[in-house]
């Protein structure tokens, strides 16, 4: 029997890029949950009795993870970019967008 041989060149040629706004909203969502993290474990060991510097913190914070759902949901619409970091980028904004949500109602209820 004769093996048949796998082309091992398979080139695809097109025009698309990366989007740049697809990575920046990523990097500004997981710059946001770095902030929500690290600003839960200081108000942990301060024994929830954080400062006022570290609830504006927060809502900025909260703002930031905003910014990163628009600018994520404009970079879907761009043609000719790879789909991964725009899709990627409004998961992970939604995310912790939806963590500091229900962060913040539950403070309000509590």
């Amino acid at each position: 029997m004769k093996r048949r041989q796998r082309r091992t060149h398979n080139y695809k040629f097109t025009e698309k890029k990366h989007s740049v706004k697809g990575i920046a909203a990523l990097v500004l969502a997981l710059v946001s949950l770095g902030l929500g993290i690290a600003m839960c474990i200081i108000s942990a060991r301060a024994g929830g009795a954080g400062s006022v510097y570290l609830g504006s913190m927060g809502v900025l914070s909260m703002l930031l993870a905003l910014v990163a759902f628009g600018v994520a949901v404009s970079s879907l619409r761009e043609e000719k970019s790879y789909r991964l970091f725009p899709v990627a980028a409004t998961v992970a904004s939604v995310l912790v967008l939806g963590g500091w949500i229900a962060l913040y109602v539950v403070g309000f209820l509590m």
